[in-house]
């Protein structure tokens, strides 16, 4: 592979994981430009090493032991700002970081079934409210119910979902 069309692959590598890995990242510092300075190091020796990459093994994978890396340089060149997190508390970040990662996917799984199990009318309104880019105010217009009606279904249907979500989780019910 030619030195171009390896800066390319590599573009297009980092830009399907890039998203996902800056939230790894933000897991490990305490400030979005302190993410900001770890995601450009990670990409910099990312892209430096990316002909040492095994295309058969995943790349987030990879990416996340440098970035865990970047991590615990950026902490060492900041000991001086005390929100930095320890190396011992980024380890453990990292460690823990995959099984959040499925919690997470298991959660909206969870919440996927909760909503189908919602009353057409209660469906209807989340999907009007969240998978849009429609405000309370615009959709109380446009539905014409009154402001605080629909704060008041919204709550009570956020919380029937809650209850869903923990119930098909195994856990507790929220009151």
């Amino acid at each position: 592979m030619t030195r171009c069309h390896e800066k390319e692959e590599f573009a297009r590598v980092f830009a399907r994981v890039e998203c996902k890995l800056r939230r790894y990242v933000q897991s490990m510092v305490p400030t979005a430009s302190d993410a900001d300075d770890v995601m450009q190091e990670t990409a910099i020796s990312l892209m430096r090493k990316f002909d040492q990459y095994d295309p058969d093994l995943p790349f987030f994978n990879w990416a996340c032991r440098f970035a865990q890396f970047a991590a615990k340089k950026h902490h060492s060149r900041t000991l001086a700002n005390r929100r930095q997190f320890s190396d011992a508390a980024i380890d453990a970040i990292a460690d823990d970081y995959p099984r959040h990662q499925q919690l997470a996917v298991e959660r909206r799984k969870a919440l996927s079934d909760c909503i189908k199990h919602l009353s057409d009318a209660d469906r209807r309104l989340v999907e009007l409210r969240y998978f849009s880019d429609e405000t309370v105010d615009t959709l109380s217009q446009r539905i014409e119910e009154p402001v605080a009606r629909l704060y008041r279904s919204l709550s009570r249907i956020r919380k029937a979902l809650a209850n869903c979500v923990l119930k098909k989780m195994g856990t507790e019910e929220i009151v």
